[in-house]
């Protein structure tokens, strides 16, 4: 880790975000937790004053993310789906919308039109929210799919014009984040509502739970269970992988410095790994004895998989606000398997009561 970028990077965000309040959205999940740590961190570390309210749904998530900061005072918990309407009515200066299913929990194979009506429905009624109470900014957690299926040797920038074929059930995530973009334009020219869109990449590292169905984690539980590891594609699909606590520093960057109406791709683009190798560096770096075995996968697997090939988003115009990553993909394979060794135990005795 560049731990000098990466204090020299808190420290401009404590300054800039300074007594503001801001609101995160799915604070149980990846990208929402660790943005909703890296807030209190600013408090702690660098004296920021940030008020924190964190939006959740699980109270069992809530307990396991957030049980030793369940008391502080620069943070409140609210039980809130964002499907309905939203009730809370303190002020808040900034959004961050974590919110929603994100296309490798495969929730688009079990309950698609759930899927829509969170991923609509909740950012239509926090876009609400957010105009009513006039707030200072709206981020959207947005993703690198929405390029479609697009595979090719250069960087693919914000301007990428998208290609997606709209009955391929997988789509449908990515069709999702591009209207809700489009909604966020239509607030911003109908309301004034500074708004951003961030577009993630593969996004992992501290905080990934051990039953995440991705393929990164499914990688981690077989190393961990001394499983072979079986790939159910060439896996030749090369993409760039972020820390999420880069991902954290990046979303308040464009918080901070974004222009409104305006898209950022987020991403490492050192990172740049095909899943194969992915699999190999995992057990490499972590001296298991598993094997990597390649198999045909069975037609309801693969209707969950993207078309392969390389797509990695150029970060150029996030970085040109003056954000850089700090996390090299080693150390986030490690601080993935850190986290997920903690809960080793406790899903398999979940298993063992089945």
């Amino acid at each position: 880790m560049n731990r000098r970028r990466c204090e020299q990077q808190r420290a401009f965000l404590a300054k800039k975000l300074s007594g503001k309040t801001v609101l995160v959205t799915g604070a149980t999940g990846l990208i929402g937790s660790n943005l909703v740590l890296y807030l209190i961190r600013l408090n702690d570390k660098q004296s920021a004053n940030i008020s924190i309210i964190a939006f959740y749904r699980s109270e069992q998530k809530l307990a396991e993310v957030y049980q030793r900061l369940l008391g502080r005072e620069d943070i409140e918990f609210v039980s809130c789906d964002v499907e309905d309407k939203i009730l809370y009515e303190e002020n808040i200066d900034y959004i961050v919308h974590c919110a929603g299913y994100s296309g490798g929990t495969k929730m688009h194979l079990k309950a698609p039109v759930k899927v829509f009506d969170t991923g609509i429905d909740g950012t239509r009624h926090l876009l609400d929210f957010a105009v009513r109470h006039q707030c200072t900014g709206f981020l959207y957690i947005s993703t690198y799919e929405i390029y479609g299926e697009v595979s090719q040797e250069r960087y693919i920038t914000e301007q990428q014009p998208c290609r997606l074929d709209t009955f391929v059930l997988r789509n449908c995530y990515a069709e999702i984040k591009r209207l809700c973009e489009s909604l966020l334009c239509a607030y911003s020219a109908q309301y004034g509502l500074p708004v951003y869109a961030a577009r993630l990449t593969s996004t992992f590292g501290k905080g990934v739970r051990y039953d995440d169905p991705r393929f990164f984690a499914e990688f981690a539980r077989c190393i961990l269970e001394r499983k072979d590891i079986i790939l159910k594609s060439t896996g030749e699909t090369v993409r760039s992988y972020l820390d999420v606590e880069d991902a954290a520093s990046a979303l308040l960057y464009i918080l901070a410095l974004g222009k409104s109406s305006n898209a950022y791709n987020v991403s490492n683009t050192e990172n740049e790994i095909s899943i194969k190798d992915m699999a190999k560096r995992m057990i490499e770096l972590t001296g298991s004895p598993v094997r990597l075995i390649t198999a045909e996968a069975d037609h309801g697997e693969s209707a969950g998989f993207r078309k392969e090939g390389r797509t990695v988003i150029d970060a150029s115009k996030l970085e040109s606000l003056g954000w850089k990553p700090v996390h090299t993909l080693d150390e986030t394979v490690m601080s993935m398997f850190d986290s997920m060794k903690g809960q080793e135990d406790y899903y398999q005795q979940g298993a063992a009561n089945d």
